[in-house]
């Protein structure tokens, strides 16, 4: 029986070796046929862009105490020596034009209301965070010049004014702190 099972092997393995020589045949060909000289690629030009020169920044460190102290001294600067007025410590939203009074011969003074208390002020008073001073007090609203340090330590002037406050909402308001 072995010889038997040794006699289909070598049969088959005959009957391949006659399927493969048409393909060997084939890649022969194909060898032939493929052209043997390589073809070098195209070498493509770089176009060298220019570097990235990012732009001078100021040298000021913004988080510097040292740098105010040294903005300060400019001529636009603020009298940091001067006592602060009551006022000052409110931004411009917090403060409220509520009236006016004029007397003959005098300035105009003006009513403002902050937390729930109503100051009165003169052309010359400070008020605000931004070292603001009034420069006008008029029917209709309140001119304010104030000092802000730009980011290279320089001290600009900013104009910016209080609307006077209609009569209904300063009601308004007083009854929502009532509650």
């Amino acid at each position: 029986m072995n010889k038997y099972l040794l006699f289909l092997g070598l049969f088959a393995l005959g009957a391949c070796s006659s399927a493969n020589e048409d393909l060997d045949e084939w890649m022969q060909n194909t060898r032939q046929q493929v052209k043997t000289q390589n073809v070098k690629p195209n070498e493509t030009k770089l176009n060298i862009q220019p570097t990235y020169t990012p732009p001078v920044q100021p040298k000021l460190n913004i988080f510097d105490p040292a740098r105010f102290k040294a903005g300060v001294q400019g001529s636009n600067a603020p009298d940091l020596n001067r006592p602060k007025q009551i006022l000052e410590n409110f931004s411009l939203d917090e403060l409220h034009y509520v009236g006016l009074i004029k007397g003959a011969g005098k300035a105009p003074s003006a009513f403002i209301s902050a937390n729930g208390h109503v100051y009165t002020v003169n052309v010359g008073n400070y008020l605000g965070q931004s070292f603001g001073r009034i420069t006008a007090i008029t029917q209709d609203e309140i001119v304010i010049t104030e000092l802000v340090e730009d980011s290279y330590g320089n001290w600009t002037t900013h104009r910016a004014s209080l609307p006077l406050q209609a009569a209904d909402s300063a009601s308004a308001e007083t009854s929502e702190q009532d509650d």
